[in-house]
């Protein structure tokens, strides 16, 4: 499942699916859907393929609703509905840029870069994205976040704070991580890309260790239920 959104930048990949049946793809009939919620799912679905996803008003609900819980979560809220779409502020878009379109089986990611203002919030510069589950060909789930330069600023100091006070590049399982990940190359000169495709980079890498850690309880684990 897409993860939350407390993990690394705009282009990152999540392992939880927000509790809202407007997010899931799995089955429409899995879950009663309003008018509203149909309506999401439907630019969700259209945002996988469509070449307008960084354009269309369409996707304004979605982008309030993603700032919306950003904003939550940085005041320290748990988010966990949708706000209906009628007591969303409006949204005005500018400056929308497209960015590469990101790959990681199964899952997948595309992202806009834009500047928004929200009702009478100040303007914010940032990341729209839209990321899938993807198995066997059939689209399982699916998420659209918001992402600041802020934050996404704050997630590369703290990633690089962490390489400075020591951290052993050379130690086995996450040089074996970093091999897995390679350096995400961006043609895009903006620091604050780069900056992403880094942190994108190192949400991954965090992600394989914790996999590995995981797998490694599990093997000690069916070790004594064996015994």
């Amino acid at each position: 499942m897409p993860e939350p959104r407390r993990s690394s930048l705009p282009l990152r990949f999540r392992t939880a699916l927000h509790a809202g049946c407007v997010l899931t793809l799995l089955s429409v009939t899995a879950c009663a859907l309003s008018p509203q919620e149909k309506a999401e799912q439907d630019a969700l679905k259209s945002a996988q393929t469509g070449s307008d996803y960084c354009y269309s008003p369409r996707y304004n609900g979605l982008l309030a609703e993603a700032w919306q819980r950003a904003r939550d979560e940085d005041n320290g809220q748990k988010s966990v509905t949708n706000t209906p779409a009628a007591a969303l502020p409006p949204v005005q878009v500018t400056a929308a840029t497209a960015m590469p379109d990101i790959n990681v089986p199964p899952y997948s990611r595309r992202s806009c870069r834009m500047t928004i203002k929200v009702g009478n919030a100040a303007p914010e510069t940032g990341f729209l994205t839209f990321t899938y589950l993807v198995k066997q060909g059939k689209t399982q789930s699916a998420l659209a976040e918001w992402y600041s330069d802020a934050f996404v600023e704050k997630d590369y100091n703290d990633t690089m704070k962490e390489i400075n006070s020591g951290l052993n590049l050379n130690e086995p399982e996450l040089k074996a991580c970093i091999a897995r990940h390679p350096e995400i190359s961006s043609t895009i000169k903006d620091p604050m890309v780069q900056k992403a495709a880094f942190d994108l980079r190192a949400h991954l890498v965090r992600r394989c260790m914790a996999t590995k850690a995981a797998l490694k309880n599990l093997y000690s684990d069916l070790y004594f239920i064996r015994g």
